[in-house]
């Protein structure tokens, strides 16, 4: 029987070579490789081929929210299965609009990991119904909650943020004009990208502009 070929995808080593020792035993499962971000990730998946991708849910660069966005897209016969160490109500949202087989957290146990694995491999979903139904409400509630207007998803800092990226601001730029370190200026991109359900910079600049968000104060 053919194994199923696994690439881990998490910012920390000490974590992959965890996961992989979780899966070395396993007669049918094979570690095909490993990533550090969803960007190292697009780039390898022609070469290594994975059926299933385990994916950490926050990493720089690109996190894997918007990595499984754009496997899902590319590799539709790739089955995403997220990973974080919080529960997050939007993290879930975003992980079943991105595309996701499931949503794990980092403390299951290794037998409820591995057969988390083997489902996704076999083309279940891991998302209970409930959690779906719980993400579907919270995209509702968002859309139809009065006076709701874009942007008040994002916290004072976010917006703050995504003012200086439609300005055209690095995330070097905006972690000096914000006294930030750099990598606390790319978190907030991408937790506003994973907002916002955008997958780049330019789209979120384009939001920002549109809907007239280039003032945070507004």
């Amino acid at each position: 029987m053919p194994k199923i070929r696994l690439m881990i995808v998490d910012d920390h080593e000490v974590v992959r070579l965890g996961m992989r020792a979780a899966f070395e035993l396993e007669s049918d499962i094979n570690v095909v490789g490993e990533a550090s971000n969803g960007a190292e990730a697009l780039a390898k998946i022609t070469v290594l081929m994975p059926e299933v991708i385990l994916m950490d849910v926050r990493m720089e660069k690109m996190g894997g929210i918007e990595a499984c966005r754009e496997i899902r897209s590319q590799y539709p016969q790739v089955a995403v299965l997220m990973i974080t160490s919080y529960p997050d109500g939007e993290a879930v949202t975003a992980s079943i609009l991105a595309g996701a087989s499931g949503y794990l957290l980092k403390n299951v146990s290794r037998a409820e990991l591995l057969k988390a694995v083997r489902q996704v491999a076999g083309g279940q979903s891991l998302l209970k119904p409930d959690t779906t139904r719980k993400a579907i409400a919270h995209m509702s509630s968002i859309a139809s909650h009065g006076g709701t207007t874009p942007g008040d998803d994002l916290t004072d800092r976010e917006r703050e943020v995504l003012a200086l990226v439609a300005r055209g601001y690095t995330n070097k730029q905006i972690a000096e004009a914000l006294y930030l370190s750099e990598k606390t200026a790319r978190n907030h991109v991408s937790h506003i990208l994973e907002k916002l359900g955008l997958s780049r910079r330019s789209e979120a600049a384009a939001y920002a502009v549109e809907h007239k968000l280039t003032n945070p104060h507004n």
